[in-house]
């Protein structure tokens, strides 16, 4: 997506400094420099082409910008958040409206060595700060382990 609408870029850059320890690209970015998030519209096959990783925390907004639904996912394959998004639009249950509604999908790529716990907590911190519309299943948090520390672990 080459512009991202600036309300969603500011929401998005916080959320993304704030993970910043646990993401994949932090290695090749100077200390403290904000990290844009990648965004691409919600369409699976965008993303095969796009995106490749197997762990990360997504984003879904609508087409005004609301942040509709945080995930994440973790497997060990790098075409993982495309199958993913693949899996909430063959959903039975709301599938079609999610394909209907998802306009956008920002994916955060988390370091290949984070464990599935750490990823969930990605996620939670994401949830926590971005307050999605849709789920309700988030991980708590632990605000005595910001992501920072949870890096700190994976060393």
């Amino acid at each position: 997506m080459s512009t991202l609408p600036l309300h969603i870029a500011r929401r998005l850059n916080r959320v993304a400094v704030l993970l910043a320890p646990l993401l994949a690209s932090q290695a090749s970015r100077p200390s403290g420099a904000p990290l844009p998030p990648w965004t691409w519209r919600a369409q699976p096959e965008s993303l095969r082409q796009a995106m490749k990783c197997a762990k990360a925390v997504y984003v879904a907004w609508d087409r005004r910008g609301d942040c509709l639904y945080v995930g994440s996912v973790c497997r060990g394959h790098d075409m993982a958040v495309a199958d993913r998004l693949d899996e909430h639009f063959r959903s039975i249950s709301n599938g079609s409206g999610r394909r209907a509604s998802w306009a956008l999908l920002s994916v955060l790529p988390i370091r290949a060595n984070a464990p599935i716990a750490t990823v969930r907590a990605a996620e939670g911190w994401a949830a926590l700060h971005l307050s999605p519309q849709e789920g309700s299943a988030h991980p708590r948090v632990d605000l005595a382990v910001p992501p920072r520390d949870l890096a700190r672990a994976l060393r």
